[in-house]
């Protein structure tokens, strides 16, 4: 959890407990402009905010979006926020896909074993997807499936909901500052029930956001032990 230490602006104030990832989102609503001091463990780093946007970043040798995402990988942060500085743009990517391909990755790096990682990313891309799409097509319980790739960005649909893409994204973001304001590495996967009674599960794996529309009643647990053979998930 980041820890906000000392904010040289004017009318200063203190702020603690605040992770990183919600406190650039709430600097992108104000539209503010700055410069983040990052540090953690011996490590630093600083993110440079132009009108809310992240336009670069430095750590160590590194900087631009690569940078970007070593910084947001670190764990309790400590963050000192001071006037912006003049800097070339280096990052064009939209900061809530930066902070959700931090958020996927993290959830990976947790959730999938290093050999089992290797294997899936030795797979091309197309194979797969059609792979994981003909597995949702074969279990009765999953009516509608998504897939994202780690920006957030839709892949592939089998409904016409083109709004679904965004609510997804914005669910695994959200679980993910909630994991980090409790100090807790679960849940490996969010469930959602809808009006309708069906249940919308959304969790990552094979390198990409998914989630799928279950059918009511339908167990998520024992829609999981179907895909592991393909989604390489345990």
């Amino acid at each position: 959890m980041a820890k906000i230490v000392s904010m040289q602006k004017k009318d200063s104030n203190f702020v603690s407990g605040l992770p990183l990832t919600a406190f650039l989102q709430m600097l992108e609503q104000e539209q503010q402009t700055c410069s983040l001091f990052v540090s953690s463990e011996g490590k630093s780093g600083i993110l440079f905010i132009k009108e809310g946007e992240l336009i670069d970043a430095v750590a160590d040798d590194v900087i631009g979006i690569e940078a970007a995402n070593i910084i947001l990988s670190w764990k309790d942060s400590t963050i000192e926020m001071t006037d912006s500085e003049e800097r070339v743009r280096n990052i064009n990517t939209p900061l809530t896909h930066i902070i959700l391909q931090a958020a996927v990755k993290q959830d990976e790096a947790l959730y999938s074993p290093p050999q089992q990682a290797a294997e899936s990313n030795a797979e091309s891309p197309t194979s797969r997807i059609s792979r994981l799409v003909e597995k949702f097509k074969s279990i009765a319980g999953i009516r509608q499936y998504y897939l994202l790739n780690l920006q957030g960005e839709m892949i592939i649909q089998s409904s016409q909901n083109w709004k679904m893409g965004d609510f997804i994204a914005y669910c695994i973001v959200t679980g993910s500052q909630i994991r980090k304001n409790l100090n807790t590495k679960g849940p490996s996967r969010i469930l959602l029930t809808l009006k309708t009674g069906q249940n919308l599960m959304i969790f990552s794996g094979a390198g990409m956001i998914i989630g799928l529309l279950l059918n009511q009643n339908v167990s998520a647990d024992n829609i999981l032990e179907q895909l592991k053979s393909v989604l390489r998930i345990e």
